[in-house]
């Protein structure tokens, strides 16, 4: 089924833009990749890993009347070697696929298909509908229903926890460019009885708010609130500041109440999370550009939950030479955490972290390099740090078509050695809707 699926994709875009080339704009984005992998585990036999895997996108505008157009977004995924995900060799998705008509009045726009909603407090994925429109006086309404998207099951389950249908939407109100204020909400039907799993039904309402009174200042945010255990969901608060040229202030602030916010999340037992449980994190960050060349940025946060508090800190730099063409960057952090901040049991979650990368991207080919490691503060599996090397090389063999791989090698407490790899072919084209290329 799931291969089938991959040639169905394959075969259904390839038919689109055959018949469809010379009478609409087309693009097409198409990714191949071949992932080599070795894993070698402590108490583990050794794994060869070499999963195939097919990323197809296709985009067909001014259908119709010159107002209708179609998108398509899918992936297949065939195991040449050992299973590297669950114990199926082959796996498959449709992303998305829906059809979008958009009207000459009032910035109207109906979507019908498998589509995201990203509005407000809500973040879906759905086979359904939606329509959006704005209202006269700043007002604007968008609106969506349908059926959920469901994935995996869950181990022992015969379901993903989510109820079958789901329907929300937001209301905004925008005055001259300078505040926009929405209220939004999503209702999904009656979660499933699980027989290993506690869970909710997933039911949020919420506000957001966009505020830039002067050029120089952003504050954009949300907060949700949750009807089933009758209490605030999440807040979420960002704020930017442009004092001078160059210059970014940068200030953040997010709470979750655990149960509320994972309620719905069949993952996790609802039974067990402690309705006065919170997690927050507030910090902030300044960048600077020094000169074209060159920026510095340093930043902190700082983490408080239940079982522990920790604090995050550290700057990075990032410079570009020959036009942009050569970008490397150096970064240092340190997370100082306390007794029990690590939910594994690790005596310590205290480690430094250290980046150094390079990339190169000329007229025909590209490549980057990337070191990442970490020192911890007490041994984890009796390693005292973790450390990667990734290097990629790419070739444009035409303008639309790339070939790359990337190969990278590393330890870490789990793995003694962690080689892996891939190779990848892309392809990215417009077609005019007299059949030429954009």
């Amino acid at each position: 089924m799931k291969k089938s699926l991959c040639c169905l994709l394959s075969g259904l875009s390839l038919l689109a833009l055959h018949g469809l080339a010379y009478a609409a704009d087309v693009s097409v984005d198409a990714t191949t990749i071949f992932r080599f992998e070795q894993r070698d585990s402590t108490g583990f036999s050794k794994q060869d890993i070499m999963p195939a895997t097919q990323f197809l996108g296709l985009d067909i505008d001014k259908l119709a009347d010159g107002n209708l157009s179609a998108h398509f977004y899918g992936w297949g995924r065939i195991d040449l070697a050992d299973k590297s995900y669950n114990n199926d060799n082959a796996d498959g998705n449709l992303t998305y696929g829906y059809l979008r008509y958009r009207f000459k009045q009032a910035n109207a726009d109906i979507r019908a298909g498998r589509f995201f909603v990203h509005e407000g407090i809500t973040n879906e994925h759905v086979d359904g509908a939606s329509v959006h429109t704005d209202l006269p006086l700043g007002f604007g309404l968008s609106v969506f229903g349908g059926a959920n998207v469901h994935t995996k099951d869950l181990y022992g389950e015969k379901s993903d926890g989510k109820g079958d249908g789901i329907v929300g939407g937001r209301a905004s109100y925008r005055y001259r460019g300078m505040l926009e204020l929405g209220v939004s909400g999503v209702y999904e039907s009656e979660a499933p009885t699980l027989l290993t799993h506690t869970n909710g039904n997933h039911r949020l309402v919420g506000g957001d708010v966009w505020f830039s009174p002067h050029r120089m200042v952003e504050i954009m945010g949300h907060s949700s609130y949750n009807p089933e255990t009758e209490r605030v969901a999440e807040h979420s608060y960002l704020l930017n500041v442009k004092p001078v040229k160059g210059l970014i202030l940068t200030g953040e602030f997010n709470e979750h109440n655990d149960r509320s916010n994972l309620f719905a999340w069949s993952m996790f037992s609802a039974a067990a999370l402690n309705p006065s449980d919170k997690s927050r994190n507030i910090g902030g960050s300044a960048s600077y550009e020094v000169t074209k060349n060159l920026e510095i940025i340093a930043d902190y946060k700082h983490y408080t939950r239940e079982l522990g508090n920790a604090d995050r800190f550290g700057g990075s730099a990032k410079l570009s030479f020959l036009n942009n063409t050569v970008r490397g960057g150096i970064g240092y952090h340190y997370l100082r955490a306390s007794d029990g901040f690590a939910i594994s049991g690790t005596p310590s979650a205290s480690y430094h972290e250290l980046r150094g990368y390079v990339m190169h991207d000329a007229k025909t080919w590209f490549a980057a390099l990337d070191v990442l490691g970490y020192i911890f503060k007490e041994k984890i599996h009796n390693e005292r740090s973790a450390w990667e090397v990734m290097g990629s090389l790419g070739y444009r063999i035409t303008p639309a078509l790339a070939l790359s791989g990337d190969m990278s090698y590393g330890k870490n407490p789990d793995f003694i050695d962690d080689f892996k790899g891939l190779v990848r072919l892309t392809y990215n084209m417009t077609f005019e809707g007299i059949g030429g290329k954009k």
